[in-house]
């Protein structure tokens, strides 16, 4: 391989990396820690972060310390991937959805959308 090529060790991608992450898995290494101490477990994308400005970061886990970090979206990187991990709290909410009902009612709300939409919203 030669010394510009690089080699995810999460996923096994191979190509030329533009960036601190890999543009197909979106993982990377975590070289070290907040205090400085060397690390190299992996950071595994868990969230998208939108700022103000509408600029998306991933936001990862590392596998070995826990410490979140985030960095920002390239170009290259894997559009499937970015949209699967931006709708996962959709897809997985934390709480089940057949209870959503429920919940409101022991929140103190009425429990039902009937006459929400009559009031214009």
């Amino acid at each position: 391989m030669s010394e510009n090529m690089y080699r995810c060790k999460n996923c096994g991608w191979e190509g030329e990396l533009k960036a601190d992450h890999c543009p197909h898995c979106l993982s990377s290494v975590h070289s070290e820690d907040s205090e400085g101490y060397e690390c190299l477990g992996t950071l595994q994308p868990v969230s998208i972060l939108v700022d103000e400005k509408g600029n998306w970061d991933i936001v990862s886990r590392c596998s070995r310390c826990g410490e979140l970090v985030s960095y920002p979206v390239r170009e290259e990187d894997n559009p499937l991937v970015l949209l699967s991990i931006a709708s996962r709290p959709l897809a997985m909410p934390p709480f089940p959805i057949e209870k959503t009902e429920e919940l409101t009612l022991m929140m103190g709300g009425q429990g039902d959308m009937e006459g929400y939409y009559e009031q214009g919203n």
